[in-house]
């Protein structure tokens, strides 16, 4: 699921505490924390995104699937074999 957001939006400054320990690898192999950071922010947010909607969607997904335990799967009204 790709996140929807401004990608040219401003950089704004942020504080952050994290294990230092981990700071000091991700500097030794030259890795860029904002990017990590950011890169982190997108997949929890499409994680969160895609979660939500699994749960707007239960009732049709449930509704799809009463649908094929009564009549069979789709393909089988219109004569194809999947």
């Amino acid at each position: 699921m790709q996140l929807a957001y401004n990608v040219k939006a401003p950089r704004r400054s942020v504080n952050l505490t994290a294990n230092s320990e981990l700071v000091s690898r991700v500097r030794s192999e030259n890795g860029n924390l904002s990017a990590l950071f950011e890169q982190s922010m997108i997949i929890f947010l499409a994680e969160r995104e895609l979660t939500r909607w699994k749960e707007e969607s239960q009732t049709s997904f449930d509704s799809y699937n009463r649908m094929i335990e009564q009549r069979g799967p789709v393909s089988e009204d219109i004569g194809l074999l999947l």
